[in-house]
């Protein structure tokens, strides 16, 4: 197991391309830079906001090399391995070992709907072994993967000493709440990704956010993780609600929430602002309208 607490904001980490789509080395460095700088508490690369999947091996191993040689054991690194069958999964993690990871990331594996629990728990205990003393988070989201991790499979694998962490952004309240109680007693902890809910996620007990905005404005999400802590309740509202702006003006600016996002700090000078094919940049509209957000807002930073 790792021995960092995983707390706070973990920011999501978007990957910088170029117009050529590989990774852009200097802009994800200057991307985790920023974050770092403006103190996130940790960073998770290759995710579904880091459009980990689309990327080949190869461009997905620069990404986590360099992610790994910018972060210098500062805060918290978690490389995402999510693939379409364990044994892609298993050569991610041999690679994220390789390189000094501690942590890994995982979904149920996708284009098979996995059905029962006996293919839940096939996947991650091969690929905990796999990973040896790497610490495995398991992560549920599945608007990308048609699955959902059961509450009862993911307290069995916190008993069993394969997860203590679970990443959790399906959105559903009930679920996330269920998942928080019955976790506690299994000794699993939660991260939540839904921003629309944050503050309610929080304050029922999740233990940090990854929220896709803070690679914009990382200063938001910290002072709302404060304010929790601090049991400000006033402050905590008034903080979703800029949580909602930026959902507004970025996530939901294009047919594809990334594209409004790497088009955001695009005009922060890092990237390119395109995401990866398929998926569907910002149109010449959309972009004007972001720009001027961003141009006119202030970050909390």
């Amino acid at each position: 197991m790792g021995n960092d607490r995983l707390e706070g904001l973990i920011v999501p980490v978007l990957t910088p391309t170029g117009l050529n789509e590989m990774v852009d080395k200097t802009s994800l460095r200057k991307l985790i830079r920023y974050l770092i700088n403006n103190k996130a508490n940790g960073l998770f690369i290759g995710g579904s906001a880091g459009e980990g999947p689309l990327f080949t091996i190869k461009e997905w191993t620069k990404m986590m090399e360099t992610a790994y040689i910018e972060t210098e054991n500062a805060i918290p690194l978690l490389g995402g391995v999510s693939d379409t069958s364990t044994m892609k999964v298993k050569e991610k993690i041999v690679i994220l070992k390789s390189i000094g990871f501690k942590y890994f990331v995982l979904t149920p594996s996708y284009y098979y709907t996995l059905n029962n629990s006996e293919e839940f728990l096939r996947l991650f205990k091969e690929c905990k072994e796999a990973g040896k003393d790497m610490e495995m988070i398991a992560y549920n989201i599945p608007s990308c993967t048609t699955s959902v991790l059961p509450v009862d499979i993911l307290c069995e694998m916190s008993k069993l000493g394969w997860i203590s962490y679970c990443k959790e952004s399906s959105g559903n309240i009930k679920y996330l709440k269920e998942l928080i109680d019955k976790g506690s007693k299994a000794g699993l902890k939660v991260l939540m990704g839904d921003e629309a809910t944050m503050d309610k996620g929080l304050m029922l007990g999740a233990c940090g956010i990854v929220p896709v905005c803070a690679n914009y404005d990382p200063g938001t999400f910290i002072k709302l993780y404060l304010a929790t802590v601090k049991n400000d309740i006033g402050g905590l509202s008034i903080l979703q609600d800029r949580v909602n702006l930026l959902r507004e003006n970025l996530v939901k600016a294009g047919t594809c929430w990334i594209a409004g996002l790497k088009f955001a700090i695009s005009c922060l000078g890092i990237g390119s602002g395109k995401p990866v094919s398929p998926l569907q940049p910002l149109n010449t509209s959309e972009e004007e309208k972001v720009r001027d957000f961003v141009m006119t807002d202030k970050r909390l930073i």
